[in-house]
């Protein structure tokens, strides 16, 4: 049984922010990333960026790490307040929170989904071992990859990674930023996968102003920060109209169905 959770980097954050009163990534930044001159390396980059953006541009923002996209969902499905949350098109059915026009906010970039295989496994007899995202559908992946396999879940993309890299399996399906951080690692290879659906990565609200916030959010999106973050990471951004970009998503959701 392969398991990951990250719940206790999510306490050791509120026992920093309890002790010191800031924000966890702050105190981070401050101890170690800015001393060390480390300019290119972050945790929780794309959130973080557009909280940054957010407060740049006088909002006061309430800013929760949640260990679990489920238990995420949970309080955007509950909340009465004014809220946004990062999302994607390859979550919505295992969830059951589906973008629409009452949520939708910007289709913030396309990526496609990887398929990844260690040099030692290249010809390999017999099964073969894949991580996937436990969002993932089971049918779908050996409809692509055969019967031949055994499919391990894993809670995230960056569990994946770590399971490959320490030989727990021999294959992987990940998306592009964890893919080319695993062959930059020269542990294997990876090819964009044909037959998978492409993953939308998305911002949705509740309570909220979807049209003003858009307009936010999108200038957000565009600055020199975001604009870095994108282009390191090879990501496509396809920006639209409102009702272009909500179109191409739920298209989406229907092809991880």
């Amino acid at each position: 049984m392969y398991l990951y959770s990250n719940i206790g980097y999510v306490l050791l954050g509120k026992i920093i922010e309890s002790v010191t009163g800031k924000h966890y990534y702050d105190v981070f930044k401050e101890l170690i990333l800015d001393p060390l001159h480390m300019k290119n390396t972050t945790i929780e980059t794309k959130t973080k960026l557009y909280k940054d953006g957010l407060e740049a541009r006088g909002f006061t923002v309430i800013y929760e790490n949640i260990g679990k996209i489920s238990q995420a969902v949970k309080i955007f499905k509950s909340t009465d307040k004014p809220t946004i949350m990062v999302f994607s098109n390859n979550m919505v059915h295992r969830q059951g929170l589906f973008h629409n026009p009452e949520n939708f906010i910007m289709l913030e970039y396309e990526q496609p989904m990887y398929i990844c295989t260690k040099n030692s496994s290249k010809g390999k007899q017999g099964q073969l071992t894949v991580a996937h995202g436990k969002g993932y559908d089971v049918k779908l992946l050996k409809r692509i990859l055969g019967d031949k396999i055994v499919l391990v879940p894993y809670k995230n993309s960056g569990a994946m990674l770590k399971g490959i890299l320490g030989d727990d399996v021999d294959m992987m399906v990940n998306n592009q930023g964890k893919s080319l951080k695993y062959i930059a690692s020269g542990h294997g290879t990876c090819e964009v996968s044909n037959t998978l659906p492409i993953n939308y990565a998305t911002v949705i609200g509740t309570n909220i102003d979807l049209n003003s916030i858009r307009e936010i959010i999108f200038d957000i999106s565009n600055d020199p920060q975001f604009k870095t973050y994108h282009e390191t990471r090879k990501l496509i951004r396809p920006s639209s109209t409102w009702a272009k970009e909500l179109g191409l998503v739920r298209k989406g959701e229907k092809n991880w169905q």
